[in-house]
């Protein structure tokens, strides 16, 4: 983890981007998840179109899925004018 964030400030209790979840799947071996992230013997989580927010929005979350208050979008896409429906 320290080679992709090295010079980066760490957010907590933020939301510091956006994505697009298109797949998820079982580990499939380090043969088929090549990826240094994927944790074996669980479900990975496939993103795409990840945007990141120029400013951290304070947000409480949760460990698993969640759904965002409509003020959270709202401040999110405030960053993320290009992204609004």
């Amino acid at each position: 983890m320290a080679t992709a964030i090295r010079g980066r400030e760490l957010h907590r209790g933020a939301v510091i981007g956006v994505a697009r979840l298109t797949d998820c799947h079982p580990d499939q071996g380090p043969e088929h998840c090549t990826s240094p992230w994927a944790q074996r013997d669980v479900h990975h989580m496939v993103l795409a179109d990840v945007h990141e927010l120029p400013l951290p929005v304070p947000a409480t979350g949760a460990l698993l899925a969640w759904r965002p208050t409509r003020d959270l979008v709202d401040r999110v896409l405030q960053q993320l004018p290009h992204l609004r429906p």
